[in-house]
């Protein structure tokens, strides 16, 4: 469906606190299945239902994020900056 990457902490102390605030927020509304390198995530919306799953970029301070679900009234665009504002939050 979408596929976009997103700044991520090279550093594994920095990494590893983003991941748990991170993982904190998605408990709120969905559920998570991985690590700080990667995993899968799905959960819901008052608009719908959204999931996919992300993995760090070997050799680059970035997260890969592919998107497999999302309710249609959103656009990827928008779900892409929601997610780094969360991360710039986290």
């Amino acid at each position: 469906m979408a596929v976009f990457r997103v700044p991520y902490p090279e550093d594994p102390a920095r990494r590893q606190a983003l991941f748990q605030r991170v993982a904190t927020a998605m408990g709120r509304h969905g559920r998570y299945e991985g690590t700080t390198e990667q995993g899968h995530f799905e959960g819901t919306t008052p608009l719908g239902k959204f999931a996919g799953s992300y993995r760090a970029v070997e050799g680059a301070p970035e997260l890969e994020i592919e998107l497999t679900k999302k309710p249609w009234l959103i656009s990827t665009h928008l779900l892409e900056r929601e997610v780094r504002k969360m991360l710039a939050q986290a």
